[in-house]
């Protein structure tokens, strides 16, 4: 839950209505039953209305082939463009809770997509464009978080270059709790504030033009398709807590010591199983012998991602953008062969890199297997 904003037009109270001759449809858009975060959403037509439904099967359906516990690394650029933004996500990792790939569309789509099921989180790569939601229109570029929560109807317009790295959640991913106060303010001391988020902004226009609206609601194996007869973003004004927002890299102070700074202080969204953080170019330690690399560790209650997007990756050779490393529970990892020695003397990093730990074991995909460097664990023997 972020805060409060209300846009457009609606009636003076909550489940009235202003004028018979131009009544309002309310929709509750809420988590969590009635008790979580939610909007209300005021609609021109019947939100109901749907002429036909049909159930399609999904071509890029998540399936974990592989949960043998190594560590991996899989290279991103290897994986070709294909489908669109929804259809051509490439699954990589998942658990029962989690999906986790890279979406580098080929094509255009043309309908209505909501996520039945899970919260969703895009780190935009490379690329820009614009999401248009029930909500209102929302740019994006590179180095924005894009924030999107289930049940959001919306489609999306964007470059030819657009690379997107991104998180599926059947649990609300949030604002971690501890950036905020009793009151739900994000803190003072917190990487990003309030400014820094960008909220979707309703249209005064009217979308209507076309005879059939198609929406393809994912339900992780399959869509259930929605035809109708008018259009589901007909909404004329909203008002809540929860709704798409965006948040840009450049925004956020990541948080710097005179030791070590351990990956929580990188946090940026979490939920009950998982957590991600952001690794920004800073300065490092200030102490006059510190070793500003991190540790070796075993990540004794997790399995750790790691999504390379720019910059110099000091603790790992054969390392580059779009590179995506898996570091299991269990089995110790940190710098390789030489890396502690080098990072010695150095005064700052340049790195850009997304991080979820996940609480839950994760599995690998058959995409991912083919995109993987199977020698990666040897990597730390030289």
């Amino acid at each position: 839950m972020v805060f409060y904003v209300k846009q457009g037009e609606m009636p003076e109270s909550r489940h009235t209505f202003q004028s018979r001759q131009n009544l309002l449809r309310e929709e509750l858009f809420g988590e969590e039953s009635f008790d979580g975060p939610y909007s209300l959403i005021y609609h021109r037509n019947e939100p109901t209305r749907v002429k036909n439904l049909r159930r399609e099967e999904k071509t890029n359906a998540p399936n974990a082939v592989n949960k043998e516990f190594i560590h991996r690394h899989l290279d991103g650029l290897k994986l070709d463009r294909e489908g669109n933004f929804f259809t051509g996500r490439q699954y990589l990792l998942l658990n029962s809770k989690l999906y986790i790939g890279i979406t580098k569309p080929a094509e255009k789509f043309n309908d209505l997509f909501r996520s039945a099921l899970n919260d969703q989180l895009f780190f935009v790569h490379e690329g820009s464009g614009m999401l248009r939601s029930v909500f209102g229109d929302l740019n994006f570029s590179a180095g924005d978080y894009v924030y999107v929560p289930k049940g959001t109807t919306y489609c999306i317009d964007y470059t030819s270059d657009l690379v997107v790295f991104f998180l599926e959640s059947s649990e609300r991913i949030g604002i971690p709790p501890r950036y905020l106060n009793i009151y739900g303010q994000i803190k003072e001391g917190s990487p990003y504030y309030s400014r820094d988020i960008r909220y979707p902004f309703l249209s005064k226009e009217k979308r209507t033009g076309r005879d059939l609206y198609r929406v393809y609601v994912d339900y992780t194996d399959h869509y259930a398709v929605e035809d109708r007869d008018e259009n589901p973003m007909d909404v004329v004004g909203w008002d809540g807590y929860l709704y798409p927002f965006a948040i840009n890299i450049n925004s956020m102070a990541p948080i710097v010591g005179k030791l070590h700074m351990p990956p929580p202080v990188h946090e940026t969204f979490s939920g009950k199983s998982f957590m991600v953080g952001t690794f920004l170019p800073r300065k490092f330690d200030f102490h006059p012998r510190s070793i500003p690399i991190s540790y070796y560790h075993s990540n004794i209650d997790t399995d750790e991602v790691l999504f390379y997007s720019s910059g110099d990756f000091m603790s790992r050779k054969g390392i580059s953008k779009e590179s995506i490393t898996l570091h299991v529970r269990g089995l110790i990892h940190g710098p390789q062969p030489g890396a502690v020695e080098g990072a010695i003397g150095k005064t700052e990093t340049n790195e850009v890199a997304v991080m979820i730990e996940a609480y839950d074991p994760l599995g690998i995909t058959k995409k991912a297997e083919q995109i993987e460097n199977k020698d990666y664990m040897k990597s730390w023997y030289k």
